[in-house]
């Protein structure tokens, strides 16, 4: 049985440095030919995940030490679109971080709250992750 689930994503790289080997978005990609299909919307700090990288990027200090092995989320963004995904990024949180749509990487959609709330009865599932 398949069904049409929304993951929706407000907390970015909430658990980054300990799941580096398996990150939320990941999960939904791989998942995906089980599920049905499944569609990503990023809320929150979650949408600097699909903004171009010459627009911001994203780095971890602890203390004097830089971390730069966390998870490429910009490459799944990337991977998602390319197998079909619907992944949209929340305008006004979009906004209120400095961005545009047009910072987005291509394929990424942009759509206000409440357009990305009436599109939860078109999915069997939606899924806060």
């Amino acid at each position: 049985m398949t069904h049409r689930v929304l993951g929706i994503l407000d907390r970015g790289y909430r658990g980054a440095v300990e799941s580096q080997f398996f990150d939320p978005l990941y999960g939904f990609l791989d998942m995906r030919e089980q599920l049905g299909a499944v569609d990503i919307v990023l809320r929150g700090l979650a949408v600097t995940m699909a903004v171009a990288e010459d627009a911001y990027t994203p780095s971890l200090d602890l203390g004097p030490v830089r971390l730069t092995t966390l998870p490429d989320y910009r490459r799944v963004i990337a991977d998602m679109v390319a197998e079909g995904m619907d992944v949209t990024a929340d305008e006004p949180d979009l906004r209120a971080l400095g961005f545009t749509a047009a910072d987005l990487l291509p394929g990424v959609s942009c759509m206000d709250t409440n357009g990305i709330a009436r599109k939860w009865t078109d999915y069997d599932r939606v899924w806060f992750v």
